[in-house]
């Protein structure tokens, strides 16, 4: 079983640079590169003696996925861009948490302990201490690049992928499209988990993300997004080809490459031992 008091820790949601590291792969310099490009955030931009840098979960699960992304040979930027648009990725993380899978929610918590009553019997074995992590084909949401070029994802393994943009300048860039031609709402077990808790999840995740809320910001950063949504659109008539018959498709599994990092930060795994020195590719 999971010690309370890593429990407690995880809760209290500040994740410090040695966490990231230790759970992710991502070394030192490159979670400094991607802090600098905005591609995550820390709690804080304060610095100096005594300053501990932090970020929260959702940024802790971020850089989880950009690490996967960055190992399958995306550089940092445009692995924070992928992670960043990737479709209803906010109700990725907030059901791949263990909260709403080993805790009885809305429960009042025990005061021996300050956690909740914990679910006897959880949905998922994903933090069972005896259970590795595994690939799950009816649960995983997969990312997929197609000839080097076209991005999409899949909620299980069997989904037809949705096309959510496309690699520019040899792959140094990323651009969303929005609103995207294919009307795929997400489904499989992590949405229905979802919609337990709220039944307007879905609708809501997607109105939240919505690149056109935030296109200022997102020009600060140099991002972009686009529209892509005629079925005559040069582009979506070449990713409709490149999917149909794709050279080369590397696909990344970001729910499992979560999973990995959390069950690390819960000492049900061991901590990965980053390099000290150099970024990860960062071309």
């Amino acid at each position: 079983m999971i010690s309370a008091s890593i429990l407690r820790r995880y809760f209290a949601d500040q994740f410090t640079d040695q966490d990231v590291t230790r759970c992710t792969g991502l070394t030192p310099r490159a979670y400094r590169e991607l802090l600098k490009l905005k591609a995550v955030r820390t709690a804080t931009e304060r610095r100096g003696p005594g300053w501990v840098r932090i970020c929260d979960r959702t940024n802790f699960k971020r850089l989880a996925v950009i690490a996967a992304l960055n190992a399958a040979g995306q550089n940092l930027a445009v692995a924070g861009q992928i992670a960043f648009f990737a479709p209803f990725h906010t109700l990725l993380f907030e059901i791949c948490d263990p909260a709403p899978i080993l805790f009885q929610r809305l429960a009042i918590p025990d005061p021996s302990d300050d956690l909740p009553p914990r679910i006897e019997h959880p949905r998922f074995n994903w933090f069972d201490p005896i259970t590795p992590a595994e690939a799950e084909r009816d649960c995983d949401w997969l990312i997929d690049i197609f000839d080097n070029r076209f991005v999409g994802i899949r909620y299980t393994s069997d989904h037809e992928p949705t096309i959510f943009g496309d690699l520019r300048d040899d792959g140094a860039r990323f651009v969303d499209w929005y609103p995207r031609r294919e009307r795929t709402r997400p489904s499989g077990p992590i949405v229905a988990l979802a919609q337990e808790f709220n039944p307007h999840a879905v609708e809501a995740c997607a109105a939240w993300q919505e690149p056109a809320k935030w296109a200022s910001e997102f020009a600060l950063l140099g991002y972009a997004f686009e529209r892509h949504d005629h079925a005559d659109d040069p582009l979506c008539m070449a990713a409709e080809a490149a999917t149909q018959s794709p050279v080369v498709v590397t696909t990344v599994n970001i729910t499992l490459a979560i999973r990995k990092a959390l069950r690390r930060y819960l000492v049900l795994e061991p901590a990965l031992l980053a390099p000290q020195h150099g970024a990860q590719s960062s071309r």
